[in-house]
C-alpha cells in the first residue's frame, strides 16, 4: 500500500513538472512573436519608458539606477534647501580674518579712523594719538594708535554712526602689499533700543552673499533655474547683477530672470506691534538705484510689447523674461522691509511701478556673527521678509 502511494506521488510530481515546462514554452513563444511584430516606434517608446523609470537592463535582470542631480535638479534644490533649513547652515559669507576695533570717525565717504583692539597695527596708514586709549575707555592697553581703514559704503550710513566715537566695529585684513589700506570696515554694532545688533556695511558683499544663496538654491521665491550669470550687460551703460536661466528640453533658453541686488542697513519703526522694525532702502536719494529700477522695468515692458506684436513663431522662439529686486537686509532685527519713501520718494514710486509690471520685490534678512575669540566670523541667511504694505 505504501509503495503504491509512493508511485502515485512520483507520477503526480512528474506530471506537474511537465505542465510547468509546457507553460514556460508557450510563454516564450508568445513573447518572441510580440517582440518580432513590434514596430520601431513602439520599441523606442518602451525604451524611453524604461529609462524614465530609472532602470537599466542587464541581461535578464533589471538594475535599478538612482536618479542623479542632473536628471532631477528641482528635487535636488528642494533637498538642499530642506537640509539647509534643518541644520541652520545657510552660510552666505565667511570671514577668516576679522579684527575688532572702535570707530572714531568716518570721512571722505570711503575712509574711517579706528582704534584696533587687538594691538596689531601692521598695515594701512596710522598716526599716533594721545586720546586713543581714552576713546576705548582704557580697556585695551595695546590700542595706542589710530589706523585709517577703507570704508566700502557710498551712503551716509544713516542710523549706524550714532555711537561715535566709540562704536564697536569689525575689520577684515588683506595681506596684499599693493593696497594702501590693509583694513576694510565690514560690520558695525548698533543699539536698537532693545539690544545690540551687528550690521554689515560692506555694500558689495551683498552681491557675494546673494550669489552664494543663488548657487545653493536658498531663495525659493525666485523659482527654479538651471544656471546663474553675473554682471550681465542689458542696457547701453548698465549691467544687471544676476541673470537666472532656465533651459528647455532641447537645450534652448526658455526663461531668463534679471535680478538686481540692494544692500539694506537702515531700520525704521515698523508698521505695528508685531513688526517693531522695518528695513528700508535707500537711506538717502540714490539716482543710481533709480536708474537700475527704471532700466529693468523698461527692459521687461519692451520685451513684453514686442512679444505681443510679433507672430506666433517669434513668440515661441523668444525666451520668457522676468525680473526681481532682492533687498538683502544685513541685520537680524527687522521683521519687514520697504522702499523708503522718506529718503527717496522717486525710488519708492519706481519700485511700485516695477511691482505692478510683474517685477518681484523680495527682502531677505541675515545674521552677522563675529567670533572675536577666533578672529573670524560668518553671515547666515535667516529667511524672507514680507513687504510692508504701507510705504515707509
Amino acid at each position: 500500500m505504501a509503495s503504491a502511494r509512493g508511485v502515485g506521488a512520483a507520477a503526480f510530481k512528474m506530471q506537474l513538472r511537465n505542465r510547468k515546462r509546457d507553460f514556460a514554452s508557450r510563454a516564450a513563444t508568445v513573447s518572441s512573436s510580440d517582440a518580432s511584430s513590434a514596430t520601431p516606434a513602439k520599441k523606442r517608446a518602451a525604451k524611453a519608458n524604461s529609462s524614465s523609470l530609472g532602470t537599466k537592463a542587464v541581461g535578464r535582470k533589471v538594475e535599478v539606477v538612482a536618479p542623479t542631480r542632473s536628471q532631477f535638479p528641482v528635487l535636488s534644490a528642494l533637498k538642499d534647501r530642506a537640509n539647509c533649513a534643518s541644520n541652520g547652515s545657510a552660510v552666505l559669507l565667511k570671514y577668516p580674518n576679522l579684527v575688532p576695533a572702535r570707530l572714531l570717525r568716518r570721512y571722505k565717504r570711503f575712509l574711517a579712523d579706528v582704534v584696533l583692539l587687538d594691538g596689531a597695527v601692521d598695515g594701512g596708514e596710522s598716526v599716533e594719538t594721545n586720546t586713543a586709549t581714552e576713546v576705548d575707555g582704557g580697556a585695551h592697553a595695546g590700542a595706542q594708535e589710530v589706523v585709517t581703514v577703507y570704508c566700502p559704503n557710498t551712503g551716509p550710513m544713516l542710523g549706524l554712526l550714532d555711537g561715535l566715537p566709540n562704536a564697536r566695529v569689525q575689520l577684515s585684513r588683506s595681506d596684499d602689499p599693493k593696497r594702501k589700506y590693509a583694513y576694510t570696515l565690514e560690520m558695525i554694532q548698533v543699539h536698537n533700543g532693545e539690544r545690540d545688533v551687528w550690521v554689515g556695511v560692506h555694500s558689495t558683499s551683498a552681491n557675494r552673499m546673494v550669489e552664494q544663496a543663488l548657487a545653493s538654491r536658498w531663495l525659493a521665491e525666485l523659482g527654479n533655474y538651471d544656471s546663474v550669470r553675473r554682471e550681465v550687460k542689458f542696457a547701453k551703460n548698465s549691467r544687471v547683477d544676476f541673470v537666472l536661466t532656465t533651459n528647455a528640453e532641447d537645450g534652448s533658453v526658455a526663461h531668463e530672470k534679471y535680478v538686481e541686488v540692494k544692500s539694506v542697513t537702515l531700520a525704521l519703526e515698523g508698521s505695528g506691534a508685531t513688526s517693531p522694525r522695518c528695513a528700508v532702502f535707500p537711506d538717502t536719494v540714490s539716482t543710481r538705484a533709480q536708474k537700475h529700477v527704471t532700466e529693468l522695468t523698461e527692459l521687461l515692458s519692451t520685451k513684453a510689447k514686442a512679444k505681443a506684436t510679433d507672430g506666433k513663431e517669434n513668440e515661441t522662439a523668444a525666451p520668457k523674461l522676468s525680473g526681481a529686486i532682492v533687498f538683502l537686509v544685513q541685520r537680524d532685527d527687522c521683521s519687514e522691509f520697504a522702499a523708503s519713501i522718506q529718503h527717496d520718494k522717486k525710488f519708492a514710486e519706481l519700485c511700485a511701478v516695477a511691482a505692478q509690471s510683474g517685477i518681484q520685490l523680495l527682502g531677505y534678512s541675515c545674521s552677522l556673527e563675529p567670533d572675536e575669540a577666533n578672529n573670524s566670523g560668518a553671515v547666515r541667511l535667516l529667511g524672507p521678509l514680507p513687504l510692508q504694505k504701507v510705504a515707509a
